[in-house]
């Protein structure tokens, strides 16, 4: 890898700029080979291995190159587990590093479920999607014979980018950053997910630095980039990913947040579209809905208010607990000039995020305090806050469960410090305790803890 003489963040933007002043990257003979022997492939091509094959046989003995040429004939008659079996017998062999390479991308693309986070399963006859993977944390799982142990699997990948092989070293790196994410959304541990996290964020930033992102990693590092910079600057990976093969309908609902950002409105609703009709084929409706919400936000943005309201609501009839497309509505409603209107809308909807049509046990109880939460959090303008507290608020005592009455009370408070009326938060602490104490179920809420906090902030 070249030396930098900038930080991690400029790097970032390098990567998706043609020049960044103050920080220049100086390329040695090593980093330009590097490059040079990087296949990146597409997405389909990376489903047998292909790519990396390709890179391996010009750098790895004749016995390596065999055993990686059969193991993908393996992975494209779906055969993933004997794919992987085929490689352990050929690791103790001298391109042993490339052999890891192999066996890690294997798993990361194709494992079905994780266990504990402790160890991947590949089966011959089914291959994991990133959608549709299985998180098993539950002891009575047991790791059979042949689970890939998740940290040896790290480990090996260590090892290869340690070897000093450039194009070794860039092929680790992307098994590496595959292996991490996946790793990151199912660890063992919280220190484990932060650690995985880290590892692929350096990985990937290095990748594409070097102009060495396939089209998975390239939507990794897109979100990134949403995340710590811009839509702008994620936009470039998008389209690489996407060009790639990667045709997860999450890249194209990004590129119309994208250009929604960007006030490329047709562009915008134009990738929304897609988006939904991709998603209506998978049948997640939780993500039509997101798709027909940002919709709604296109057309806020060219002032067709009425429009608008009519994609909030079709999110709604998808998923009736979508939450923004509920604030949304609440906020149009309030820009109409009625106050009212607004509190009244978003009192009608508590009774779907309380769970109102069944009894509340202490299970969905905490999942009814977690949507209120939800709402809260979203509310996040001044003005929304207030139509949200004083929507929990409204009738409150005509509900006739204490639990719910709790929750608003409690909400209400967290709504009240937020808007820095302290006198009335203690209040509605205090009758939210009111409320559990009569339950009948414990209260999903530490009340008493708020209320302690409350009175530290402001004495």
């Amino acid at each position: 890898m070249a030396p930098r003489t900038c930080g991690i963040a400029s790097l970032v933007l390098a990567a998706s700029l043609p020049a960044v002043a103050g920080c220049e990257r100086t390329k040695t003979p090593e980093a330009g080979a590097a490059s040079e022997s990087a296949a990146m492939g597409t997405r389909t091509e990376w489903a047998d291995l292909t790519p990396l094959i390709e890179v391996a046989q010009s750098h790895t003995d004749e016995r390596t190159t065999m055993a990686l040429l059969e193991a993908s004939q393996l992975m494209r008659a779906g055969q993933f587990k004997s794919a992987d079996e085929h490689l352990a017998a050929a690791s103790g062999s001298h391109g042993r590093h490339w052999i890891a390479v192999a066996r890690a991308n294997i798993a990361a693309l194709n494992f079905t479920v994780c266990i504990r986070g402790v160890a991947w399963r590949l089966e011959n006859g089914q291959r994991g999607g990133p959608t549709d993977r299985e998180a098993d944390y539950s002891e009575k799982r047991r790791i059979a014979a042949g689970d890939i142990s998740v940290e040896a699997t790290l480990t090996n990948l260590d090892d290869a980018t340690e070897a000093g092989v450039p194009a070794l070293v860039i092929q680790a790196r992307i098994a590496r950053a595959r292996v991490a994410a996946f790793a990151s959304r199912c660890p063992a541990t919280k220190e484990v997910a932060a650690l995985a996290e880290k590892i692929m964020e350096k990985d990937l930033a290095t990748l594409a630095a070097e102009a060495s992102l396939t089209p998975d990693l390239a939507y990794l590092w897109a979100g990134v980039q949403m995340t710590r910079f811009s839509g702008a600057s994620a936009r470039p990976f998008l389209e690489q990913a996407r060009e790639g093969g990667f045709d997860h309908p999450a890249v194209t609902y990004m590129l119309a947040v994208i250009a929604l950002e960007g006030r490329d409105l047709d562009r915008a609703d134009k990738m929304a579209i897609e988006a939904i009709a991709t998603y209506a084929e998978l049948g997640d409706k939780q993500q039509q809905a997101q798709g027909q919400f940002i919709r709604g936000e296109i057309a806020a943005a060219n002032k067709n208010l009425k429009s608008a309201r009519a994609r909030y609501e079709d999110a709604l009839e998808l998923v009736p607990r979508h939450i923004p497309s509920m604030i949304a509505v609440a906020k149009l409603e309030y820009l109409d000039d009625d106050e009212a209107a607004a509190v009244e809308y978003l009192e009608g909807r508590l009774g779907t995020l309380l769970l109102d049509s069944a009894p509340l046990s202490e299970a969905n109880a905490r999942e009814a305090a977690a949507n209120i939460e939800t709402l809260v959090i979203m509310s996040d303008e001044p003005f929304v806050s207030q139509i949200v507290r004083d929507a929990l608020l409204s009738n409150v005592d005509d509900d006739g469960d204490a639990t719910r009455r709790g929750i608003r009370y409690f909400y209400a408070a967290t709504l009240d410090v937020r808007l820095r009326e302290y006198k009335m938060a203690h209040g509605h602490g205090v009758m939210a305790r009111d409320e559990f104490s009569e339950a009948e179920i414990p209260a999903p809420i530490d009340v008493d803890a708020f209320l302690d906090r409350l009175v530290e902030a402001t004495q």
